[in-house]
Order: C-alpha cells, then structure tokens, then sequence
C-alpha cells in the first residue's frame, strides 16, 4: 500500500514549491482546491471518515464541537483570502512526514487522519461561495474562481489551467477533479458529507464535466421558476423504430440495434414548432406572469431545429431556459447520438448553449416491444440495442440562478449508477430534469424509484418528462390509458405524479426556492445558503385550435 507522501507525491508531481531546480513538498498547496484535493482523497481512500470518533456528537471525545467550528471557519476564511497561516501549515507537516501505509489502521494512522480531516474542512471553508457569483467578495479564491470562469466562457482565456473541468491547479484533472458544489447530503456517511463547498470527481477520462454560469453576475431573483412542459410527441408511429440489418456471423443477444426516425417532425419547420411554444407562452401568461422556462423529452426535435426553435424563443422577454432531447445524426455509416440540447438566456440573449449525450443504450426487451405495441417492427427478436454513440462521456453543470445550478439527464442516466450519477451525487445540484422517451411517469415505475435516490442524496429534486406518443403506444387502443407525462421528486417530499387533463397540450408548474440549512457530518452549518425548489402549482393549458401536425388528442 503506497504512503501518505507517495499519494501527495502523485497527485502534485510538480511539488508545492521549487527548492533549487527540484519539485518540493513540504509547503501546502497555496489554493484552496488543491489541498482539497489532496485531503479528499485521503480521507477517501483510506475510509478514515466512517471512524465513529469523526462523527458529530457519536463519541464522548468526538473533536468536532463548538470550538473546533469556530476555529475551522477563521482558519477557512484565512486560508481563502490568500493567506496560508502557521496552523495550517502545521497540519500539512503531519501529513508529509507520514511514514505508514494508509491502511495502518488508528493506532499508526490517527493523527494523519486527524490532519487530513481537518485539512478537508479548511479548504471547504476557505472556499466559500466558489462556483457563484460573489458580488459581496466574502473570498478571494470565490472571486478568482468567478473571474475565471467567466474568461474562459467568454474569451477563451484560461486564468486557471483546468477550468471549466476542474478548479485545481497543480492537480491534474487525468488524477482527480474538484467542482464547486450546490448540495450537502443530510442522510448517509460518505464523503460528500463532508462539505458545502467543492466536490471531489474520478479524473476526465472517467467523466468529463464543466461547472458554467448561465445567469449574468447581478441577477439575484428569487421569484418561482414557472416551467412549461411540452410532451412532444403527441404520436409515435410504429415505423419511427427501425431494426438495424444484422451479421449472422456476429449475431448475439448484443449485436442486434435499432435506430429513432423521427416521423413526427415530417413537414414541420422550426418557425411552425416555434410558433406552437409561442401560442403556449401566451396561453401560460394568462395563469402567471412569465414563462421561463421550456422543456421538451426526449428526442423530441432534430439538432439543428432545436438551435433554430432556441433562437426564435430568445425573443420571448423572460424566458430563461430552453431544454430539448435532440437526435444528432452525424456523417452517413456513423451512429447518431442521442442528446440534450440546452440554451440558457439573459434578457432576450444566450448566455451559455450546451449539448450532452445519453451515456447508456436503451435496451428494448421482449416485454417492452409488448407493451410498446412493436412487434409487427421489431418483433423478429427477443431485445434490441439503440443503436447510438455512447463514448466520450461528459456531464455539465449550469448555474441557472445565483444560488442553484442544473443538470440536465437522459432516460437510462437517471437509473445506471456510473459513471453519470456518482457525479451528480457529488455536485449535488438543486434541480436535475430527466428527460425520458417512457411510458407513464408512476412513483412505482423505474423514474419514481431512481428519482427518490437524488431527492436523498445529495437532496435534489427531480423531474423527469416523457412523451405522450410513448405514453399512448403503451395502453391497448380500446384503453383510455394513463396520462402522467411528468414525475416531481424533491427533498424530504412525496413523489407527484403530474397528469396532462384531456385535451390540455403542455403543463405550466410553477417552482419556488427557499433557503434551507445544510449541515456537514463535522456539524458545520451552511447558515441556511442552500437553496431548495418546491413545486408550488401545476396548471394544464389548452389551445382554442391545436395544430393538425401535432396529432394531439
């Protein structure tokens, strides 16, 4: 098992200072994130957080009271000024003339632990505000951070070297990632119980993600988020599944693949399905004042219908956020991919646009092609494959509002545990949308179970939206059939399974932030900074006159 100064040796192979022309480490690391880093990993691979004496109040000598978070918080606020003091660096000293393995157990490891432990707690102190806009400048390290990021957004510029993939900047991103974090997870033991502040992330070949602002610095609303969910299509034709011919020689229970041909966008232009979300705005701002935000499933438009929709709606005044599932086909004889496409706005402009791939194929079983009504399409065989591009894997995280940051997932990533979801576990952000092409959105169902695990941990809440078309290919003709077209999961709340009334074409919910408070498993409070979404009100709304192109009932 390696040592305490091989890891650190590793993870800065650089040193934290030259002596001579030779890399040293007797220095601690200067920013924040990469003592964070390095301590998170320690902590991490060593298990060390579980121990009962680490757990607030479980011990009578538990080392985490009144005076220890005091102490913590003047240290952090120090250290995140640009200044290193003496008793940080004392802690770091311990954790470099470390000679045991990692695994020697207590009595060997103890006061490394304590250090690291401790270390952890001071750089996610020292980091307060990272990851948003901090007008007031409460840390310097937050500013940079906002400074940064916001160069690299908008200029190209790098003025930390991994952004906006990690905050670090000695610690490679191909070794470890730290991100700036929204949520603490209340129940559970692990590390991300240990900070409100950064998020320790598996390297870039693992998972690559971003951390981006989508709101301008000075916008600090705290007015509901009125969201409008568009279940397109209203119809799903048994011809828009397409088996793949398949190589005998190579046939397998894996080796058979489907493709998506959106038949329902046939004759429809972009200014034809803008209009649509158009008269819905309209129709929504006669229940509430503004929209600001639209969202569509899962491959619901092509690509470049979705940019030119996007870019129509950029007039609407208010709107904030446009989501869409896409089908982005590339070249001829490569697969497509099966993404999301996003576009944050700032009055009428775009701040941040962004694409990002499903990570899992949808397998369609035997038992899904009955539902489904498809064996008359794919009925030949007992499962089938999407056939799409699930490499290069990414993950993005957009700050939506000052205080609350978004991702945005496709079907299978909401239920498949890696390596998607260990990362949003990690971040934890308010608000993760699902988008889905499934059948009716039932807590019982798979999205109401998956979605519960985020709701607990880290505490997001959850929604998740699918089409009607899949919806109404699941019931018999003779079946009127359930019409729950979205499922809401938030924090310490009850599953809502949201069903469209009959003859309504979208449904309007209206999203209300709160301030909750987070507390680390140490007992440092976040004094009440998290923000939490509540659904507050679910409205469907009707047109006098549907299009005949929608194919709605």
């Amino acid at each position: 098992m390696p040592t305490v100064a091989e890891i650190i040796k590793r993870m800065l192979p650089s040193g934290t200072s030259w002596k001579g022309r030779r890399p040293d480490w007797k220095k601690v690391p200067f920013w924040p994130p990469d003592l964070f880093a390095v301590a998170a990993t320690l902590v991490n691979v060593s298990g060390c957080y579980a121990q009962p004496h680490y757990l607030c109040g479980f011990e009578d000598d538990c080392p985490y009271d009144a005076d220890y978070r005091t102490d913590i918080e003047g240290l952090g606020e120090k250290y995140g000024d640009g200044l290193v003091p003496d008793e940080v660096q004392q802690l770091w000293d311990v954790l470099w003339k470390q000679p045991w393995p990692i695994d020697g157990g207590r009595k060997k490891c103890g006061e490394w632990w304590d250090a690291a432990m401790r270390l952890l707690a001071i750089a996610d102190e020292a980091s307060v505000g990272v990851g948003f806009a901090d007008r007031e400048r409460k840390r310097l390290i937050a500013y940079k951070v906002f400074q940064a990021l916001k160069a690299e957004a908008v200029l190209g510029e790098k003025r930390l070297p991994h952004v906006p993939h990690s905050l670090c900047i000695y610690v490679s991103p191909n070794e470890a990632c730290v991100q700036p974090k929204t949520r603490t997870p209340q129940i559970g033991c692990t590390l991300r119980s240990l900070s409100h502040n950064l998020a320790l992330l598996p390297p870039v070949g693992e998972v690559k993600t971003t951390w981006r602002y989508g709101t301008s610095a000075e916008d600090d609303s705290e007015e509901p988020l009125n969201v409008l969910l568009i279940p397109f299509p209203y119809e799903i034709r048994g011809d828009s599944f397409i088996g793949r011919p398949n190589n005998e020689t190579q046939a397998s229970p894996r080796a058979a693949f489907f493709d998506i041909e959106q038949q329902w966008l046939k004759g429809v232009t972009a200014v034809k399905f803008a209009a649509f979300i158009q008269e819905l705005i309209e129709a929504g701002k006669r229940e509430v004042q503004n929209i600001h935000a639209v969202v569509l499933p899962e491959a619901a438009l092509e690509r470049e219908m979705a940019k030119d929709v996007a870019h129509i709606l950029s007039h609407e005044e208010k709107l904030e956020i446009f989501i869409s599932g896409i089908v982005d086909k590339k070249k001829k004889g490569t697969p497509p991919r099966n993404r999301t496409f996003s576009t944050l706005f700032h009055n009428g402009a775009p701040l941040a646009r962004w694409r990002q791939s499903k990570h899992h194929r949808w397998k369609l079983d035997e038992y899904q092609i009955r539902r489904y009504n498809l064996g008359h399409v794919l009925g030949k065989r007992k499962s089938w494959w999407e056939g799409i591009d699930v490499a290069s894997r990414r993950c993005h995280f957009y700050v939506f509002r000052n205080g609350a940051s978004m991702a945005v997932l496709i079907c299978e990533d909401l239920a498949r545990i890696d390596p998607v979801q260990a990362v949003v576990r990690a971040v934890g952000p308010n608000l993760v949308i699902a988008l889905l092409m499934d059948g009716p959105q039932l807590e019982r169902r798979w999205p109401g179970r998956y979605a519960t695990v985020l709701a607990d941990d880290p505490g997001s809440a959850v929604l998740t939206l699918t089409s009607l078309g899949l919806i109404r290919r699941s019931s018999m003709p003779s079946e009127k059939g359930n019409r729950s077209i979205a499922l809401w999961k938030e924090t310490l709340g009850t599953a809502r399974e949201l069903e469209l009334p009959d003859g309504c074409l979208s449904l309007l919910l209206t999203l209300s932030p709160e301030k909750e408070e987070n507390v680390t498993s140490d007992g440092r409070s976040d004094r009440c900074a998290t923000t939490k979404l509540s659904l507050t009100s679910v409205i469907g709304l009707k047109l006098a006159q549907a299009p005949k192109w929608l194919h709605a009932v």
